[in-house]
């Protein structure tokens, strides 16, 4: 296999999916019948290796054992993708089983992850890489989960700009589909999938994906009839190709509302509006009307759900909030409260859940089993934990929580500090080892969530661009705004927007 420059090759896999996203923008009813020679072509499966060698989880083996290692020091990567080409391009190619991975949840309760060989996974990648521009110009603009350039900050956001008083969408259904990714019914995956992809070959070879069963954690065969494994790279794009439908279904509501004024119309009679916001199988809806209002919208939700995509609402997990008493979601609490001024407003904190969560990992981290390691050693595994979850939660109102959240770290190295040096007095152990009140030893400095700088997420609504178009900045030259929840300002074409 003759290799071509890795930034030659980006550029062409680039080109392509760029068309195929602005045809399936352009054309609603665009089809793409020929998309498999792509699949196995040389730059293609070289792009495919650049991102799951990429991954950490190239290092987990699935059933036939081997890791990126293997490949690149044993088989070598050319031997690899040339092997993986032959194989798809004399069509017999097929999945082997996925590994099954037990995950201990906090509920008590265990997810199984399904870990796929790392010659599946390219195979995986490349197909995403065809199939993820296609199927991005029909997503639903609030579903968030698992797509280019979309974050959890910016489902939140959305949450925020519909429960603000100004909008007043007040009861919120927050719903859970029961075993989401478990429960996929493959006929009507292929159903939806066929809406935009008609290469039969294509088809067959997501169906042998679907099929190609789980190897369990005690050696057993087991076959798949339904569902698509957690942890597989091209299932997260199959969860929201099949999940569209939902979507479809809520889209078409908010467009029957009509325009503002038109919703106003319609709550005058008497009758509601709602809008979703959804990220993986865990959705909100916002409705604008009485809680029996949304009681009826979550039992039209769970019928839809049944009927159309056989799979039922969780019931422990789905229930009607207000509002101004809160809820959780995506690690978040959203309230409705009054301010300082006495001025009602949208509050978002961490959630309590989460809080606990991150204490708990803080806990681990420097309990007595750990004494044995070096003061520099639990530094950096706390701070990775610190940072990384301040990071996460530092667009919200969380000023307060990080700094409760830097004195518990400190107190917990400080016991650690205590149990690792009994036999020090607390004078000689402040003197030797933190005598500014801070933990350090070499480059390692005890991180402060309460220093991190909080600030307003940019609310993005109907504007996030893609990797494959220029929009953000094409409507930022032309002078436009973000639109408000009630009057959405959608792109009508997106080629007289950008020049692709």
């Amino acid at each position: 296999m003759n290799t071509d420059e890795p930034r030659a090759a980006e550029a062409w896999v680039l080109n392509w999916q760029t068309k195929f996203y602005r045809w399936a923008t352009t054309n609603k009813n665009q089809k793409y019948e020929d998309v498999y020679n792509l699949l196995y072509d040389t730059k293609t499966l070289q792009m495919a290796w650049r991102h799951v060698r990429a991954n950490k989880g190239s290092k987990t083996a699935g059933v036939d054992g081997h890791t990126r290692a293997y490949v690149e020091v044993g088989l070598g990567e050319d031997k690899f993708l040339r092997d993986i080409q032959a194989e798809l391009k004399a069509e017999t190619y097929r999945p082997r089983p996925t590994r099954e991975k037990s995950i201990p949840k906090p509920n008590g309760k265990v997810r199984y992850l399904g870990i796929p060989t790392l010659r599946d996974r390219v195979v995986q990648q490349a197909l995403r890489m065809i199939l993820e521009p296609i199927f991005e110009a029909d997503f639903y603009r609030s579903s968030y989960a698992y797509r280019p350039n979309r974050r959890t900050q910016d489902a939140i956001e959305e949450i925020f700009q519909f429960a603000k008083p100004r909008t007043g969408y007040e009861w919120v259904v927050e719903g859970d589909i029961q075993g989401c990714f478990d429960n996929v019914h493959h006929g009507i995956l292929m159903e939806e999938i066929r809406k935009r992809v008609i290469d039969r070959k294509i088809i067959r070879l997501i169906r042998a994906f679907l099929k190609s069963g789980v190897m369990t954690e005690f050696g057993m065969f087991r076959h798949t009839v339904t569902g698509t494994p957690q942890g597989g790279i091209l299932s997260p794009l199959l969860a929201n190709i099949y999940l569209s439908r939902l979507d479809q279904y809520f889209l078409k509501k908010w467009e029957s509302y009509g325009d503002a004024n038109g919703r106003q119309r319609f709550r005058k009679k008497g009758l509601a509006t709602c809008t979703m916001v959804r990220f993986a199988d865990d959705f909100v809806i916002l409705t604008k009307g009485t809680r029996a209002q949304a009681e009826a919208l979550k039992e039209e939700t769970a019928q839809f759900l049944k009927r159309d995509l056989s799979m039922e609402l969780s019931l422990e997990k789905t229930r009607i909030t207000h509002v101004t008493e809160g809820f959780d979601f995506l690690g978040h609490h959203i309230v409705l409260k009054a301010n300082y001024s006495g001025r009602m407003s949208v509050r978002i904190y961490p959630s309590k859940k989460s809080l606990r969560t991150v204490q708990k990992k803080v806990k681990v981290i420097t309990s007595q089993r750990t004494t044995g390691q070096s003061l520099g050693q639990i530094l950096a595994q706390l701070n990775a934990v610190l940072r990384g979850w301040s990071n996460y939660f530092r667009f919200s109102h969380s000023k307060r929580t990080f700094s409760y959240l830097g004195d518990y770290a400190w107190r917990r190295v400080h016991r650690w500090m205590s149990k690792k040096h009994g036999k020090l007095s607390l004078t000689t152990l402040q003197r030797k080892y933190f005598p500014e009140w801070t933990f350090q030893e070499g480059n390692q400095t005890l991180f402060n969530p309460g220093q991190v700088v909080v600030e307003r997420y940019k609310y993005r609504g109907a504007l996030i661009p893609t990797v494959w178009s220029d929009q953000a900045g094409c409507l930022k030259r032309k002078g436009r705004r973000d639109h408000w929840p009630d009057e959405p300002r959608l792109l009508e074409n997106l080629e007289s927007c950008c020049t692709l």
